[in-house]
Protein backbone atom coordinates (compact mmCIF):
# COMPACT_ATOMS: atom_id res chain seq x y z
CA UNK A 1 0.00 0.00 0.00
CA UNK A 2 1.20 3.51 -0.81
CA UNK A 3 0.88 5.80 2.19
CA UNK A 4 3.29 8.59 1.23
CA UNK A 5 2.13 11.63 -0.72
CA UNK A 6 5.73 12.04 -1.91
CA UNK A 7 5.69 8.72 -3.77
CA UNK A 8 6.89 9.24 -7.37
CA UNK A 9 3.86 7.51 -8.89
CA UNK A 10 1.47 9.59 -6.81
CA UNK A 11 3.18 12.81 -7.91
CA UNK A 12 2.92 11.70 -11.56
CA UNK A 13 -0.79 10.94 -11.20
CA UNK A 14 -1.39 14.32 -9.54
CA UNK A 15 0.21 16.01 -12.56
CA UNK A 16 -2.10 14.11 -14.92
CA UNK A 17 -5.10 15.33 -12.93
CA UNK A 18 -4.13 19.00 -13.10
CA UNK A 19 -2.07 19.44 -16.28
CA UNK A 20 -3.30 19.16 -19.88
CA UNK A 21 0.35 19.26 -20.99
CA UNK A 22 1.19 16.27 -18.80
CA UNK A 23 -1.72 14.39 -20.34
CA UNK A 24 -0.65 15.24 -23.88
CA UNK A 25 3.01 14.43 -23.28
CA UNK A 26 2.29 11.07 -21.68
CA UNK A 27 -0.67 10.07 -23.84
CA UNK A 28 -2.55 9.17 -20.67
CA UNK A 29 -5.38 10.63 -18.59
CA UNK A 30 -7.27 9.92 -15.38
CA UNK A 31 -10.69 8.42 -14.72
CA UNK A 32 -11.94 8.90 -11.18
CA UNK A 33 -14.94 7.40 -9.41
CA UNK A 34 -16.89 4.19 -9.66
CA UNK A 35 -19.04 5.23 -12.65
CA UNK A 36 -16.22 6.27 -14.97
CA UNK A 37 -14.09 3.35 -13.80
CA UNK A 38 -16.89 0.95 -14.72
CA UNK A 39 -17.08 2.62 -18.15
CA UNK A 40 -13.42 1.72 -18.67
CA UNK A 41 -14.27 -1.96 -18.29
CA UNK A 42 -16.94 -1.81 -20.97
CA UNK A 43 -15.18 0.33 -23.57
CA UNK A 44 -12.01 -1.64 -24.23
CA UNK A 45 -9.86 1.09 -22.69
CA UNK A 46 -6.30 0.22 -21.73
CA UNK A 47 -5.93 0.63 -17.96
CA UNK A 48 -2.29 1.45 -17.27
CA UNK A 49 -2.53 2.05 -13.51
CA UNK A 50 -5.17 1.71 -10.78
CA UNK A 51 -5.28 3.30 -7.32
CA UNK A 52 -7.95 2.46 -4.76
CA UNK A 53 -8.70 2.67 -1.04
CA UNK A 54 -9.70 -0.06 1.35
CA UNK A 55 -13.16 1.49 1.75
CA UNK A 56 -14.06 1.26 -1.95
CA UNK A 57 -12.68 -2.28 -2.14
CA UNK A 58 -15.02 -3.26 0.70
CA UNK A 59 -18.09 -1.51 -0.72
CA UNK A 60 -17.56 -2.42 -4.42
CA UNK A 61 -15.66 -5.73 -4.34
CA UNK A 62 -16.71 -6.96 -7.81
CA UNK A 63 -15.85 -3.72 -9.57
CA UNK A 64 -12.48 -3.42 -7.85
CA UNK A 65 -11.66 -7.06 -8.55
CA UNK A 66 -12.47 -6.66 -12.25
CA UNK A 67 -10.44 -3.46 -12.49
CA UNK A 68 -7.44 -5.03 -10.75
CA UNK A 69 -7.53 -7.89 -13.27
CA UNK A 70 -7.38 -5.41 -16.17
CA UNK A 71 -4.79 -2.98 -14.83
CA UNK A 72 -1.11 -3.24 -15.77
CA UNK A 73 -0.26 -1.87 -12.32
CA UNK A 74 -2.56 -1.65 -9.29
CA UNK A 75 -2.16 -0.72 -5.66
CA UNK A 76 -4.11 0.25 -2.60
CA UNK A 77 -3.44 3.75 -1.24
CA UNK A 78 -4.24 5.45 2.04
CA UNK A 79 -7.19 7.84 2.28
CA UNK A 80 -4.85 10.84 2.62
CA UNK A 81 -2.89 9.83 -0.47
CA UNK A 82 -6.09 9.40 -2.46
CA UNK A 83 -7.19 12.90 -1.49
CA UNK A 84 -3.95 14.21 -3.03
CA UNK A 85 -4.76 12.70 -6.44
CA UNK A 86 -8.53 13.27 -6.35
CA UNK A 87 -10.22 16.09 -8.25
CA UNK A 88 -13.53 15.83 -6.37
CA UNK A 89 -14.85 17.18 -3.09
CA UNK A 90 -16.09 13.73 -2.00
CA UNK A 91 -13.64 11.14 -3.38
CA UNK A 92 -15.07 7.68 -4.08
CA UNK A 93 -11.74 5.95 -3.62
CA UNK A 94 -10.91 4.58 -7.07
CA UNK A 95 -8.85 6.19 -9.84
CA UNK A 96 -7.49 4.84 -13.11
CA UNK A 97 -4.70 6.05 -15.36
CA UNK A 98 -5.71 5.11 -18.90
CA UNK A 99 -4.34 5.52 -22.40
CA UNK A 100 -5.62 8.02 -24.97
CA UNK A 101 -7.97 6.64 -27.58
CA UNK A 102 -6.64 6.03 -31.09
CA UNK A 103 -7.01 9.00 -33.49
CA UNK A 104 -10.10 9.13 -35.68
CA UNK A 105 -9.92 10.11 -39.36
CA UNK A 106 -12.50 12.15 -41.27
CA UNK A 107 -15.47 9.82 -41.96
CA UNK A 108 -17.64 9.64 -45.07
CA UNK A 109 -21.00 10.42 -43.47
CA UNK A 110 -22.86 11.41 -40.32
CA UNK A 111 -23.73 14.45 -38.22
CA UNK A 112 -20.93 16.16 -36.29
CA UNK A 113 -20.60 19.01 -33.83
CA UNK A 114 -17.40 21.06 -34.04
CA UNK A 115 -16.04 23.22 -31.21
CA UNK A 116 -13.85 26.17 -32.17
CA UNK A 117 -11.85 27.13 -29.09
CA UNK A 118 -14.64 26.37 -26.61
CA UNK A 119 -12.81 26.81 -23.30
CA UNK A 120 -15.07 25.52 -20.53
CA UNK A 121 -14.58 21.77 -19.97
CA UNK A 122 -18.05 21.53 -18.41
CA UNK A 123 -19.59 22.96 -21.61
CA UNK A 124 -17.65 20.48 -23.71
CA UNK A 125 -18.62 17.54 -21.52
CA UNK A 126 -22.31 18.47 -21.37
CA UNK A 127 -22.47 18.96 -25.15
CA UNK A 128 -20.75 15.61 -25.75
CA UNK A 129 -23.33 13.92 -23.50
CA UNK A 130 -26.13 15.43 -25.62
CA UNK A 131 -24.36 14.48 -28.86
CA UNK A 132 -24.20 10.85 -27.81
CA UNK A 133 -27.84 10.87 -26.68
CA UNK A 134 -28.97 12.22 -30.06
CA UNK A 135 -26.91 9.73 -32.04
CA UNK A 136 -24.25 12.05 -33.43
CA UNK A 137 -21.39 10.39 -35.29
CA UNK A 138 -18.75 12.32 -33.33
CA UNK A 139 -17.31 15.69 -32.35
CA UNK A 140 -14.49 17.83 -33.74
CA UNK A 141 -12.19 19.74 -31.39
CA UNK A 142 -9.84 22.60 -32.22
CA UNK A 143 -6.34 22.49 -30.76
CA UNK A 144 -6.74 25.49 -28.45
CA UNK A 145 -10.02 24.42 -26.88
CA UNK A 146 -10.93 22.62 -23.68
CA UNK A 147 -9.24 19.29 -23.03
CA UNK A 148 -11.73 16.41 -23.42
CA UNK A 149 -9.59 14.34 -21.04
CA UNK A 150 -9.69 16.80 -18.17
CA UNK A 151 -11.51 15.48 -15.09
CA UNK A 152 -14.20 18.18 -15.41
CA UNK A 153 -14.89 17.35 -19.07
CA UNK A 154 -15.14 13.65 -18.35
CA UNK A 155 -17.46 14.09 -15.37
CA UNK A 156 -19.77 16.46 -17.25
CA UNK A 157 -19.97 14.04 -20.17
CA UNK A 158 -20.98 11.12 -17.91
CA UNK A 159 -18.63 8.92 -19.94
CA UNK A 160 -19.77 10.11 -23.38
CA UNK A 161 -16.28 11.43 -24.18
CA UNK A 162 -14.98 7.89 -23.72
CA UNK A 163 -17.43 6.51 -26.27
CA UNK A 164 -17.91 9.23 -28.89
CA UNK A 165 -15.44 9.38 -31.78
CA UNK A 166 -13.31 12.53 -31.33
CA UNK A 167 -11.49 14.21 -34.20
CA UNK A 168 -8.64 16.41 -32.94
CA UNK A 169 -7.70 19.23 -35.24
CA UNK A 170 -4.32 20.95 -35.31
CA UNK A 171 -5.68 23.05 -38.20
CA UNK A 172 -9.38 23.66 -37.59
CA UNK A 173 -10.05 25.36 -40.94
CA UNK A 174 -8.31 22.58 -42.87
CA UNK A 175 -10.40 20.00 -41.00
CA UNK A 176 -13.62 21.80 -41.94
CA UNK A 177 -12.43 21.98 -45.55
CA UNK A 178 -11.72 18.24 -45.44
CA UNK A 179 -15.31 17.55 -44.40
CA UNK A 180 -16.52 19.90 -47.12
CA UNK A 181 -14.57 18.00 -49.78
CA UNK A 182 -16.33 14.82 -48.68
CA UNK A 183 -19.72 16.41 -49.32
CA UNK A 184 -20.64 17.61 -45.85
CA UNK A 185 -22.54 20.85 -45.33
CA UNK A 186 -20.66 23.17 -42.95
CA UNK A 187 -22.82 25.34 -40.68
CA UNK A 188 -21.69 28.13 -38.38
CA UNK A 189 -23.64 29.36 -35.36
CA UNK A 190 -23.69 33.10 -34.74
CA UNK A 191 -25.54 35.72 -32.71
CA UNK A 192 -26.79 37.74 -35.66
CA UNK A 193 -30.36 38.72 -36.50
CA UNK A 194 -29.44 38.62 -40.20
CA UNK A 195 -28.33 34.98 -40.10
CA UNK A 196 -30.70 32.15 -41.05
CA UNK A 197 -32.94 31.04 -38.20
CA UNK A 198 -32.00 27.48 -37.34
CA UNK A 199 -35.60 26.35 -36.96
CA UNK A 200 -36.25 27.14 -40.64
CA UNK A 201 -33.44 24.96 -42.01
CA UNK A 202 -33.64 21.42 -43.38
CA UNK A 203 -30.57 19.35 -42.53
CA UNK A 204 -29.16 16.43 -44.49
CA UNK A 205 -27.56 13.31 -43.06
CA UNK A 206 -24.06 14.74 -43.61
CA UNK A 207 -23.67 17.93 -41.60
CA UNK A 208 -21.05 19.67 -39.47
CA UNK A 209 -22.16 22.55 -37.24
CA UNK A 210 -19.62 24.76 -35.48
CA UNK A 211 -20.02 26.15 -31.95
CA UNK A 212 -17.72 29.10 -31.29
CA UNK A 213 -15.79 30.35 -28.29
CA UNK A 214 -17.91 31.34 -25.29
CA UNK A 215 -16.72 34.96 -25.22
CA UNK A 216 -15.95 35.74 -28.85
CA UNK A 217 -17.98 33.29 -30.92
CA UNK A 218 -16.65 31.89 -34.18
CA UNK A 219 -13.62 33.42 -35.85
CA UNK A 220 -14.14 35.21 -39.16
CA UNK A 221 -11.88 32.65 -40.82
CA UNK A 222 -14.09 29.78 -39.68
CA UNK A 223 -17.22 31.63 -40.78
CA UNK A 224 -15.73 32.01 -44.26
CA UNK A 225 -15.54 28.22 -44.64
CA UNK A 226 -19.21 27.73 -43.74
CA UNK A 227 -21.92 27.09 -46.31
CA UNK A 228 -24.42 28.96 -44.13
CA UNK A 229 -24.53 30.87 -40.87
CA UNK A 230 -27.32 29.98 -38.46
CA UNK A 231 -28.74 31.68 -35.40
CA UNK A 232 -31.05 30.56 -32.60
CA UNK A 233 -33.98 32.99 -32.42
CA UNK A 234 -34.34 34.43 -28.91
CA UNK A 235 -36.95 36.53 -27.15
CA UNK A 236 -36.53 38.84 -24.18
CA UNK A 237 -33.30 40.58 -23.28
CA UNK A 238 -30.96 37.59 -23.58
CA UNK A 239 -28.16 38.28 -26.06
CA UNK A 240 -26.67 34.81 -26.18
CA UNK A 241 -26.83 31.30 -24.71
CA UNK A 242 -24.42 29.18 -22.72
CA UNK A 243 -22.33 27.11 -25.17
CA UNK A 244 -23.68 23.78 -23.89
CA UNK A 245 -27.29 25.03 -24.10
CA UNK A 246 -26.75 26.40 -27.60
CA UNK A 247 -25.14 23.13 -28.69
CA UNK A 248 -28.12 21.13 -27.36
CA UNK A 249 -30.61 23.27 -29.32
CA UNK A 250 -28.47 23.09 -32.46
CA UNK A 251 -28.15 19.32 -32.30
CA UNK A 252 -31.88 18.87 -31.66
CA UNK A 253 -32.68 20.97 -34.73
CA UNK A 254 -30.15 19.01 -36.80
CA UNK A 255 -31.96 15.77 -35.93
CA UNK A 256 -35.55 17.04 -36.04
Amino acid sequence: MISSKDNAKIKAVARLVTSAKARRDSGMFVLEGTRLSAEALGDNIRICEMYYTNNVAASNPTLISNLRARANFETEVSESVFEKISDTCSPQGVLLVVQFKAPVSVPDNGRFLAFEMVQDPSNLGAAARTAEALGFAGIILSKKGADPYSPKSLRASMGALLRLPIIYSDDFLATLEGFKLKGFNINGTVVDANATKINTVSFSQNEVTVIGNEANGMTDAAKSVCDRLLTIPMAGRAESLNAAAAAAIVMWEMCR
